[in-house]
């Protein structure tokens, strides 16, 4: 029976040292690859993660100027107020109006741009004036209407109705008109 007894606690030797191998075996493989691969599989996560952010402003960024491209177009380079006052002037001439004087507005500077104004004053009818506010609007540069102040010219003091040159109801309206010309 010694023998089986010897046996038993020599193969139990065996299975405890076996099982303590294992297991120091297990956590020296946890300690020095389960983890260090854990740790940078959180890492590529996050540069994953940055990467697609940075991907998604890219694209914004793209969005952004196509459409500023479209603008751009629309913006006249430097031609100066002498291209505004030109442009003005053939949007009225188009449109029947008047216009009893033109002059340049002094101009803002903003970095890359620069603001122009011209101060108009106009005689026409009720109609063609909101054809030619409509026009300088719509116009393919960028114009913009600042201000308008227009008063029946029926009501001045000095309207001549025998004249024939005016109706009734014709205005006389002043209009500020703006646009913004690229330096470069």
């Amino acid at each position: 029976m010694k023998n089986k007894s010897s046996e038993k606690k020599t193969w139990n030797k065996i299975a405890i040292a076996s099982a303590a191998i294992v297991l120091i075996v297990a956590a020296i493989s946890v300690m020095f690859i389960y983890v260090p691969f854990a740790e940078k599989n959180k890492s590529l996560r996050s540069d994953i993660l940055r990467e697609r952010d940075k991907n998604v402003l890219i694209g914004k960024i793209k969005a952004l100027n196509k459409h500023l491209k479209v603008y751009d177009k629309r913006i006249p380079e430097s031609g100066g107020v002498s291209w505004l006052l030109g442009e003005v002037s053939n949007i009225a001439s188009k449109e029947k109006v008047e216009i009893s004087s033109i002059k340049p507005g002094s101009p803002e500077d903003y970095n890359l741009y620069t603001k122009l104004f011209v101060i108009v004053d106009v005689f026409s009818s009720f109609n063609q004036l909101g054809k030619f506010i409509a026009m300088v609007e719509s116009s393919e540069k960028i114009l913009k209407i600042e201000s308008v102040s227009m008063k029946r010219m029926d009501i001045d003091e000095g309207f001549d109705k025998g004249s024939g040159k005016f109706k009734a109801f014709d205005v006389r309206a002043n209009i500020v008109i703006s646009t913004v010309v690229s330096k470069e």
